[in-house]
């Protein structure tokens, strides 16, 4: 993950600004491409999701395993609680692995409440912001995110999936656009040792 500002992007030196430069279109593409492909084809693209999530899942619960063997020296109650989680993730990931369905709309039902604690948070900035500026943007964009986890609830399993998978698209596409235009802004960040040379 890339974060910068435009005084960070400044003192960054040449040879930094090639490589995130790199980086940021590598990430771009790839984002692009999976974007489209959950678009076009959101069935398939929510199945390979839904393998890669839980794959994921059940890697961080081995891992969470090894880690117990390898670090023994620990006490009774932190293995215990790694334990728990271990199986939990290994339970979870076999979940979205062997039935793709129910996986992805358990992923729908943690962005509901996503959704919901945002646009909860945001309604209440917008009214204790209350005469600033984007205050009422807060509260319309609260009352919007709350309307996205009402319709998306309110969808059958079927439609759930393919609004999940169609939605993990276009936040990809989003976040294709968001490399691109750090790629941009590195692009036009001038190092500060060339800035110093420049003003002599």
């Amino acid at each position: 993950m890339f974060i910068f500002n435009q005084y960070r992007m400044k003192a960054l030196s040449e040879a930094s600004r090639i490589y995130y430069k790199k980086h940021a279109l590598v990430m771009a593409v790839l984002l692009l491409i999976c974007g489209a492909c959950c678009l076009i084809y959101p069935f398939m693209s929510g199945l390979y999701l839904s393998y890669i999530i839980g794959m994921m899942f059940m890697i961080c619960g081995f891992y969470t395993l090894y880690s117990l063997v390898v670090f023994r020296q620990q006490h009774w109650k932190s293995k215990f609680v790694s334990v728990i989680f271990a199986l939990a993730w290994l339970l979870l990931g076999y979940s979205f692995v062997a039935n793709p369905m129910v996986g992805m709309n358990s992923l729908s039902i943690i962005f509901c409440c996503l959704f919901i604690i945002g646009g909860v948070s945001r309604i209440v900035s917008g009214f204790t912001m209350r005469g600033r500026s984007g205050a009422i943007w807060n509260i319309f964009i609260g009352i919007f995110d709350l309307l996205i986890a009402a319709i998306w609830l309110g969808m059958n399993p079927e439609q759930s999936y393919l609004f999940t998978t169609v939605f993990i698209g276009l936040e990809m596409i989003f976040s294709a656009g968001s490399f691109i235009s750090l790629r941009k802004k590195l692009a036009l960040a001038q190092p500060k040792r060339l800035a110093v040379k420049d003003s002599k």
